[in-house]
């Protein structure tokens, strides 16, 4: 048990944005294990307001323009990830809709699979989505929330330590 926490704890070290991949096509066993794990994501009210579309390929070069930074545009694979919001759990309180944490959710599983996979990602939030929803006929009720970029990292994924605000910063015990 204590040998799986290390190893836990050190894949989330790893973890880092990827914006160099190598020419290399992801399996498609590993692929599948990741969409998998996109679907078995946690959901408010298990509702599942959301949809991935995988694009690589010709497909994955139709979507380079969408990109406003251009880093991003050797990684083999995307997925796009989706928001339904008319699916969605909405809190009573202040009718917060939560169809976009629920696809964070998932995709921050993903990601965290991914790393575990030996894959590099980034979640690319610097997209024109009015053009990914064209390129990709998604409905007009549905958000596109991000792309996640993927693929076999150009450099190694190693522990580093990452420019964050220490815990005292963040962490509020008992009240603010």
């Amino acid at each position: 048990m204590e040998k799986d926490l290390q190893r836990f704890y050190e894949l989330y070290m790893r973890r880092k944005s990827v914006r160099r991949f190598l020419d290399k096509d992801i399996e498609e066993d590993k692929l599948e294990r990741l969409l998998n794990i996109l679907r078995r994501a946690q959901s408010a009210a298990n509702c599942q307001p959301w949809h991935f579309i995988v694009v690589r390929g010709e497909d994955k070069e139709r979507l380079n323009p969408v990109f406003t930074t251009r880093g991003f545009v050797d990684a083999p694979l995307c997925i796009v990830a989706c928001a339904e919001p008319s699916k969605a759990w909405v809190r009573k309180a202040d009718r917060v809709n939560y169809a976009w944490v629920d696809v964070t959710i998932a995709v921050t599983e993903m990601i965290g699979a991914a790393t575990a996979e030996g894959l590099g990602t980034c979640w690319v939030a610097a997209i024109e989505p009015t053009g990914v929803k064209e390129i990709l006929s998604i409905p007009a009720d549905i958000d596109v929330v991000a792309i996640i970029v993927m693929g076999y990292p150009e450099e190694e994924l190693k522990v580093e330590e990452k420019d964050r605000k220490p815990l005292t910063e963040i962490i509020h015990w008992g009240r603010w």
